[in-house]
């Protein structure tokens, strides 16, 4: 396989794999077996290299790029399926318990009273792409919260470091729910319907 390039500056290289069997392609994307197929796609920096992963991994659903640094380290994976393997139905469920035991531990009465009874999974083209992730940091999406969980609310989920590392690593969220006997990471408002929550 060809050797790792020399990275100047900003530079990222950009390498496919199927995400499947590990197995390596070319930049045309034949399977890779021989040292003369140009396996790395060296960019300028690393937002040049996720929008041409993602007109990859949009077309062939297979295949995942990893992104790697000057020094060989992988900074991301891009692969969708997988990102969207990560901001699961689970973690959707436990967010919405975790609210629920947030809520009922707050001081005020219009708040404890207060239950979630799902909250949707965004819609995965316009939200759980890793451009998204990397550059607004936010999934926008819905929940049914009220006295009796079903008033529709319009909910905004803000990433912190941890969760778009976690993300990038294609790992569960669950471990980055805030502390549940704080409202700290909640903001919500009965009156607009809206609810914007921060993970760590």
């Amino acid at each position: 396989m060809q050797t790792f390039p020399e990275l100047k500056n900003n530079q990222v290289a950009l390498l496919r794999a199927n995400s499947l069997t590990g197995h390596v392609f070319d930049e045309i994307l034949n399977l890779a077996v021989n040292d003369e197929q140009k396996v790395y796609t060296v960019f300028n920096n690393y937002h040049e290299a996720l929008e041409a992963a993602k007109s990859i991994t949009i077309k062939e659903e297979d295949i995942e790029c990893i992104v790697y640094g000057k020094g060989q380290e992988v900074l991301f994976y891009i692969n969708p399926r997988r990102l969207e393997n990560s901001f699961n139905f689970d973690f959707l469920v436990q967010l919405q318990y975790h609210l629920e035991r947030t809520f009922a531990n707050s001081p005020d009465e219009e708040i404890n009273q207060l239950w979630c009874d799902g909250i949707a999974k965004p819609t995965y083209s316009s939200q759980l792409t890793f451009k998204n992730i990397i550059e607004s940091r936010k999934i926008a999406t819905k929940a049914w919260i009220g006295v009796d969980g079903q008033t529709p609310y319009d909910m905004i989920i803000n990433l912190g470091e941890i969760s778009v590392a976690r993300l990038m690593q294609r790992l569960g969220l669950i471990d980055c729910l805030p502390s549940q006997t704080s409202m700290d990471w909640i903001l919500i408002d009965t009156e607009e319907k809206t609810i914007e929550v921060s993970l760590k």
